[in-house]
C-alpha cells in the first residue's frame, strides 16, 4: 500500500475528516474519520473514531479508538482501549488495556495484559492473556494460556492442543482493573476440550482430553480422559471416566 499511496493524514487537536487510502495516519487529540480507512500505519495519541472499516498493516493506540466496521490488521498494539463493532482479522494483537469486539476475531498471536471481550467466536494460533477474558461462544487456539486476574472470566467453550489456566500471582497489572479483588478471579466455562489440559480455579461442566490435571480451586462436573488424569486435593470433580 505504501508505495502506491504515499500521502499521509495527520490530525492535530479536534477534527473531522474523510476516509481514504494513505501511507501513514496519525491522530493527536480527538479525530473522527468518516468512511473506510486503508493505510500502512495508523497511530492514535488520544481518541479516534472511524465510521467504516479499517485495513492497516500496523495500528498503535495510546488512548482510545473506536472502529464501527470491520478490522483487517497485521498487528495492533493497544495501550488503552479499543472497540471494534464488526468482525476482526488480526495477525498479532498485543494488549495492554481493554479491547472489545462485537463479532468474531480471527487471529494469529493474541497476547498481553488487561481485558478482552469477544461477543462471538475467537480463533487464533495462540492465545495468552493475563487479566479478564470473555468469549460469548468458542475460544479455539493451538495453545491457550489464561492467567486469571482481578475478576471472573467467562467463555462458553474452549478448544485447543494445550490449554493452561492459572491464577496470576501478579497483583498490580493495570490500574483500571483494580476495581475487584484478584482473589475472586475464576474461569466459568461450559466445556473444555484439548490434548494437554491444566486447570486452576475453573468451574466447568465437562473437561475432555488426553492428559488432564485438575488443580486447586476447580469445580468440575465431568472429566473424560484418554491417557491420564490427576486431581488436586483442593479441587472438586463430581465424576471422572476414561474413554
Amino acid at each position: 500500500m505504501g508505495n502506491h499511496h504515499p500521502r499521509h493524514l495527520t490530525v492535530n487537536g479536534s477534527a473531522m475528516t474523510s476516509g481514504g487510502t494513505f501511507n501513514k495516519v496519525k491522530i493527536r487529540g480527538d479525530g473522527t474519520i468518516n468512511g473506510d480507512l486503508r493505510c500502512d500505519q495508523w497511530k492514535v495519541f488520544g481518541n479516534a473514531d472511524v465510521s467504516g472499516n479499517v485495513e492497516a498493516k500496523t495500528v498503535d493506540v495510546f488512548g482510545q479508538a473506536n472502529i464501527r466496521g470491520n478490522a483487517e490488521v497485521g498487528s495492533i498494539k493497544i495501550f488503552g482501549e479499543m472497540d471494534i463493532h464488526g468482525y476482526s482479522v488480526i495477525k498479532d494483537l498485543n494488549l495492554r488495556g481493554v479491547v472489545r469486539i462485537s463479532e468474531n476475531l480471527v487471529g494469529g498471536a493474541i497476547h498481553g495484559y488487561g481485558e478482552i471481550k469477544i461477543d462471538h467466536d475467537c480463533e487464533a494460533d495462540s492465545f495468552s492473556v493475563k487479566g479478564v477474558v470473555e468469549v460469548g461462544k468458542t475460544l479455539n487456539a493451538e495453545h491457550i494460556d489464561l492467567y486469571l486476574h482481578v475478576a471472573d472470566s467467562r467463555i462458553a467453550e474452549i478448544g485447543g492442543k494445550t490449554i493452561r489456566v492459572t491464577k496470576s500471582k501478579v497483583f498490580n497489572v493495570l490500574h483500571f482493573l483494580k476495581r475487584l479483588s484478584h482473589d475472586s478471579a475464576k474461569l466459568w466455562v461450559e466445556t473444555i476440550e484439548g490434548d494437554e489440559i491444566y486447570l486452576e480455579h475453573t468451574n466447568a461442566k465437562i473437561v475432555r482430553g488426553n492428559h488432564i490435571i485438575i488443580g486447586p480451586g476447580c469445580d468440575i462436573e465431568l472429566v473424560e480422559y484418554q491417557e491420564s488424569f490427576q486431581q488436586d486435593e483442593k479441587a472438586t470433580v463430581r465424576e471422572s471416566k476414561k474413554i
